[in-house]
């Protein structure tokens, strides 16, 4: 059962039970008033007292439901801005951050042997800047939205996907190891490089790059973006629409992995090369 029903539904039976409490107190009120139910005004007064109380309970638990199912519906919705990119609708890059930290964080309460690999897919858009500055805002718009519905629709339900902000994403695979990662990042840049954006005499083929990682043991979310992102700069100066993937072993190799990572000003690749 859904928590939210689940909620609602012991809500109501505590409603319930009040009027149930308050019936109760009714019968003895008219118990001790005519010293029993022999008299028929004993009778008549417990009916009625009864009927009138339960008249107006239902009515107000009736509102009561209404008025909270509104409010879940508000929050939900509230929820849904705060989390949700406003463009894509896909998870913004604070929500999918702490979505991603907590999946994370769940793997480190594990045995060894029972951790699932995950795999962290950083995906940017080819020459994003340029179908901006040719097509128009609106086109760029176009394109990523397309790119989010895709890369949702790629994907199974219980894995994260959010935009990082301007034209790139991330997904976070779960229980998909290195063999896993790279099939499905070959398969979203394949999908990706089959739609088309743009007026009808513009056409412009989109295409990405994607940058990932493969992990088993817990690793804060920064580092493992930021082995993800260096990928992601390899994939990117070796000709575009295309993958590159690397898979974590020990502490020791993800301590030499963020080592050689790129600094300074290749931290800055996705600027840098999307206006190129």
């Amino acid at each position: 059962m859904h928590p939210s029903i689940d909620h609602l539904t012991r809500f109501c039976l505590e409603l319930l039970g009040l009027t149930a409490t308050m019936v109760g107190v009714v019968v003895l009120a008219v118990h001790y008033h005519f010293g029993g139910f022999a008299a028929p005004e004993a009778r008549g007064s417990l009916v009625f007292c009864v009927l009138v109380l339960l008249g107006s309970a239902l009515p107000l638990q009736l509102y009561a439901v209404a008025r909270i199912m509104r409010l879940r519906t508000q929050n939900r919705r509230l929820f849904e801005f705060a989390t949700r990119d406003g463009l894509t609708q896909v998870l913004n890059r604070t929500a999918f951050k702490k979505s991603a930290e907590l999946a994370i964080a769940r793997m480190g309460g594990l045995r060894s042997g029972d951790m699932p690999a995950c795999t962290l897919l950083i995906i940017d858009a080819d020459h994003f800047k340029r179908i901006n500055d040719r097509l128009g805002h609106h086109t760029g718009d176009e394109a990523l939205t397309a790119i989010a519905d895709t890369l949702r629709r790629s994907v199974r339900q219980n894995d994260l996907v959010g935009r990082l902000g301007g034209e790139e994403f991330a997904i976070l695979l779960r229980n998909a190891g290195y063999e896993e990662g790279r099939i499905v990042a070959e398969r979203l840049r394949l999908a990706i490089h089959q739609l088309e954006v743009g007026p009808a005499n513009r056409r412009v083929r989109l295409s990405v790059s994607l940058g990932g990682i493969a992990f088993r043991n817990p690793v804060a979310f920064n580092a493992l973006y930021k082995l993800a992102d260096a990928n992601l700069y390899r994939a990117k100066a070796t000709g575009r629409n295309r993958s590159t993937l690397t898979q974590l072993g020990s502490l020791d190799q993800t301590r030499a992995a963020l080592a050689e990572a790129p600094r300074g000003e290749d931290a800055e690749r996705p600027q840098r090369i999307a206006a190129v």
